[in-house]
Formats: C-alpha cells, structure tokens, sequence
C-alpha cells in the first residue's frame, strides 16, 4: 500500500497539499553500491549515514547540485 502525501481532501479540487507532518523525501546515491540512500530533513552536511545494502559509511554533503554522500574516511 503505498504511503499518502498529500491530503485527500485537497485532492477534490486538484491542489496537492501535503499532509501535515509529512517529510519531503531527500535521497541520494551511495557511492560506493549505487543504492538510493534516504536522507530526510533531520540530517544535516557533515553528518554521517550508513548505507543499508553495502553498510558502507559516507558523508553528507551538500553543493550546487543538491545533497549527495562522499565515503567517509
């Protein structure tokens, strides 16, 4: 069942307002498997997140170009 984002009723009228409390999501590639790793909004540049399939440990990093990880050394 996939989950709900936006709020049925504004659905109606063919606004997408999401529902609120509903995190944005923020995803980016693991650089060393290629998986897509979900971020989310608590997570800050210079933090660490582990990746679920390879369980390497990156950084996260943030430029012109949106968020993306970097292997911690």
């Amino acid at each position: 069942m996939a989950k709900k984002r936006y709020d049925p009723l504004w659905e109606i009228v063919d606004e997408k307002v999401p529902l609120q409390g509903a995190e944005p999501d923020v995803d980016a590639l693991c650089p060393n498997c290629h998986v897509r790793v979900h971020i989310g909004l608590q997570l800050q540049p210079g933090e660490r997140v582990e990746c679920g399939l390879c369980g390497s440990v990156s950084d996260i990093v943030r430029d012109d170009g949106g968020v993306s990880l970097r292997l911690a050394e």
